[in-house]
C-alpha cells in the first residue's frame, strides 16, 4: 500500500502555470531534423505520382506539349500549396492536442493530488523498482512538477510534452511543399526534351523512377539502412501505386458507360 502524502504538489507555489520540462540533449534535436524525412519522402512521392498521372496522360490523349506544360505546372502549384497548408494544419492540430492532454493532466493533479501520486507510483512498480523505491522516486519528483508532470503525461499518455513546446511549425509544411513541387518537376522535365510526345511521355517515367529511387536512398542513409535496397523498395512502392492508377483508369471507367481514362498514358 502506498502511504498517505500530504500536500503533494498544490504546496509549490504556482505549480499549474509550469510547462513539463526534461534535460534536452543535442542527440533528441538531431533526430528530431532526421525526422523531417517523413515529409521529404510523402511529398517527393506524392508530387512525382500524382503530376507523372496527369501530364503523361495529357500527353497521350492531346499529343499536344503545352497542354502538358499547364495541366502539370497547376498540379505542381496546386498540390504544393496544399500539402504544405495541410502539413502546417496537421501539425498545429496535433499540438493542441497535446497541450489539451497536459492541461488536463494538470487538472487531474490538483483535483486528486494522491490518486496522481499513486498512480505515478505504480507506473515506476511496473519498471522494475520495488514499492519503497518507487515511493522514494515519486516524492522527489513532485518537489520538481514540472518534471514530475512530464513523467505523468509521458507514462501516462506515452507522448512527448515537448510537442507541445514545438514552435518551429514552418519546417515541416515547408519541407513537405518544397518536396511535393520537386517531385512534380522531374515528370515535367522530360517534356522539355527534343522528343516527340511518346517519347517524352516514357521518359518521364524513367525520370520519375529515378526520383523515387533517389529519395528511398536519401532515407536509407538516415536509417543507417542498405541505401540501394531502400531505393528500390520506395520506386517499387511508386511503381505499384502508378500501375493500380493505371488499371482503374483503364478498367473502372467502362462499368459506368465511360470510355477509358488515361491516367499515366
Amino acid at each position: 500500500m502506498t502511504a498517505p502524502v500530504q500536500s503533494v504538489v498544490e504546496d509549490v507555489p504556482g505549480w499549474q502555470q509550469v510547462q513539463p520540462r526534461i534535460p534536452d540533449t543535442l542527440q533528441r534535436r538531431t533526430l528530431e531534423k532526421r525526422r523531417s524525412i517523413r515529409e521529404i519522402v510523402f511529398g517527393m512521392q506524392d508530387g512525382i505520382l500524382t503530376t507523372l498521372g496527369i501530364i503523361t496522360g495529357v500527353g497521350v490523349a492531346e499529343g499536344d506539349r503545352s497542354a502538358v506544360f499547364i495541366s502539370g505546372f497547376l498540379a505542381l502549384f496546386a498540390g504544393a500549396l496544399s500539402m504544405g497548408v495541410g502539413e502546417y494544419l496537421g501539425r498545429k492540430a496535433e499540438r493542441e492536442v497535446v497541450q489539451a492532454t497536459i492541461d488536463m493532466e494538470k487538472r487531474e493533479m490538483a483535483a486528486d493530488p494522491q490518486g496522481e501520486f499513486t498512480e505515478q507510483v505504480a507506473y515506476y512498480k511496473l519498471k522494475g523498482f520495488s514499492a519503497q523505491e518507487a515511493e522514494m522516486i515519486v516524492k522527489r519528483l513532485t518537489q520538481h512538477p514540472e518534471i514530475y508532470l512530464y513523467e505523468m503525461v509521458r507514462d501516462e499518455f506515452g507522448i512527448d510534452p515537448r510537442e507541445a513546446e514545438n514552435t518551429d511549425l514552418l519546417r515541416g509544411p515547408f519541407a513537405m511543399s518544397a518536396s511535393y513541387a520537386f517531385g512534380s518537376l522531374l515528370p515535367i522535365l522530360a517534356f522539355t526534351l527534343p522528343l516527340s510526345v511518346f517519347a517524352s511521355s516514357l521518359t518521364s517515367l524513367l525520370f520519375a523512377l529515378a526520383g523515387l529511387f533517389a529519395v528511398g536512398y536519401f532515407a536509407g542513409t538516415l536509417s543507417e539502412r542498405n541505401p540501394i535496397g531502400k531505393g528500390v523498395e520506395v520506386a517499387m512502392y511508386g511503381c505499384a501505386v502508378f500501375a493500380l492508377a493505371y488499371l482503374a483508369g483503364h478498367f473502372i471507367p467502362p462499368l459506368f458507360g465511360h470510355a477509358p481514362v488515361s491516367v499515366g498514358g
